[in-house]
């Protein structure tokens, strides 16, 4: 055998080497994020069963995504299906409503922590982690009230490229994430902000896009400074149709605040402009 020949068959086995070790070292440390369990105590919270809290419950869960991810009867779905990265799919909660107990239910909304201690993912726990007790309760209310189905069941399969980006950090388990939002949204809030209810709304609705300080995200999310160029009129104007200034669709938003936000009461949208237009004031 030549020397040119040797050099080739040298390089290549040395490239297969090294996808080998890549591939394993990506699986292992992948694998300790995947298998991680996170401590997080059962909090216990009443769940009503009157006609109108499951109603008030069904109205909350379409603002805050339960219905866009889950299907709108909630019959799951799947998300995000590219073998190299990974297939994620959102569970039937009808099948959830019957294995899990409200406390369960409360952990895996709340910390994304399942009933083993491990992390679920994708779920946008980060902005539910400061839920109130009464809206979480009517949420669970109505995720109980619907007829159950045989769906989709949760799947979570990740592909050579998700695995890699799970072990660099890349991608994270939702538990994870929300220990960040919580301390990113708690370093933002001026003292007396968390009890208002224009911040409790952008906290629990406006945070999976924009971020856990509002500031935007490399998605393309604007800063949510934004809204002091809107009146009340103008805002209210693009919650109930999706319309921007000058009459303009978005290309994220815009469908966002037909499906969910288009569901806000009037006194919830006059809180949230209130709050985010009092919030540019002080952060300019």
């Amino acid at each position: 055998m030549n020397r040119p020949i040797r050099w080739l068959r040298n390089i290549l086995l040395g490239l297969v080497v090294l996808v080998i070790v890549v591939a394993t070292t990506a699986y292992a440390l992948s694998e300790r994020v995947v298998r991680r369990t996170y401590t997080e105590p059962a909090a216990n919270i009443t769940v009503p069963t009157d006609a109108p809290s499951v109603a008030e419950g069904m109205r909350l869960a379409k603002i805050r995504g339960c219905t866009g991810c889950h299907g709108s009867q909630l019959e799951g779905q799947v998300l995000f299906d590219e073998p190299l990265i990974g297939r994620v799919a959102a569970p039937d909660l009808t099948i959830s409503a019957r294995e899990y107990s409200d406390a369960d239910l409360v952990r895996i909304i709340r910390r994304g922590v399942r009933p083993d201690g491990r992390s679920v993912f994708i779920m946008p726990s980060p902005m539910y982690s400061s839920i109130r007790d009464d809206d979480l309760g009517k949420i669970i209310a109505y995720i109980r009230s619907v007829p159950a189905s045989e769906g989709q069941r949760r799947d979570v399969t990740l592909g050579p490229a998700g695995r890699i980006g799970l072990a660099v950090g890349k991608f994270k388990p939702t538990a994870a994430e929300v220990l960040e939002a919580e301390a990113a949204s708690a370093s933002s809030l001026r003292p007396g902000e968390a009890n208002s209810d224009g911040a409790y709304l952008a906290r629990t609705v406006c945070t999976e896009c924009h971020g856990a300080k509002l500031e935007g995200d490399p998605r393309g999310s604007p800063d949510l400074r934004i809204v002091a160029g809107y009146t009340l009129e103008q805002f209210t104007h693009l919650m109930r149709t999706g319309k921007a200034l000058g009459n303009r669709e978005l290309e994220l938003m815009s469908e966002v605040a037909r499906k969910r936000l288009s569901h806000f009461t009037d006194d919830e949208i006059r809180a949230l402009h209130s709050y985010l237009v009092a919030r540019a004031a002080v952060r300019q």
